[in-house]
């Protein structure tokens, strides 16, 4: 799968503000896109994250995220509209993703709590995650304590 991109970043030190010029031959929903995640970026509301579905980019915003991981060494980012990959890897995106709500609960698994709809913690020793869109995934053994210390600290709501 390969996507075109045209991306050049001049610097020049006597720039005191970055300066978007965008170059297409029309304004069409790219660009309007485009427009709309180089906004929220300058302005600090959300963190935008650049995923793939098949050749269409797309713009994620972080709080739309339920939960992202790796399987077969690709990442996968679920949001309420579907799954898309994205071309980094999940430690990356967490490092990303640092100062908001969003938590390791295995190796390969990153969730967002603000989408976790409960915590089922009938089974000894295990945690099950319920998101809002109805999906599950399960705490991995070694991450049961943090999880447990981030809901008693009352984080992610």
């Amino acid at each position: 799968m390969e996507i075109n991109q045209n991306i050049r970043v001049k610097t020049d030190p006597a720039c005191t503000e970055p300066l978007v010029v965008i170059h297409a031959a029309g304004r069409d929903e790219l660009v309007e896109r485009i427009i709309e995640a180089v906004s929220q970026v300058m302005s600090g509301d959300s963190t935008q994250i650049a995923a793939y579905s098949g050749k269409t980019v797309t713009f994620l915003n972080s709080q739309d995220i339920v939960r992202a991981f790796t399987e077969n060494r690709k990442l996968t980012i679920c949001v309420p509209s579907g799954k898309y990959e994205a071309r980094m890897s999940l430690k990356d995106l967490e490092e990303r993703l640092k100062e908001e709500s969003f938590v390791r609960i295995s190796r390969f698994e990153l969730i967002n709590l603000k989408k976790v709809s409960g915590f089922d913690m009938n089974i000894a020793g295990t945690i099950k995650v319920m998101f809002e869109d109805g999906t599950e995934s399960w705490v991995a053994r070694r991450y049961v304590k943090s999880i447990q210390l981030k809901l008693k600290e009352g984080i992610g709501r």
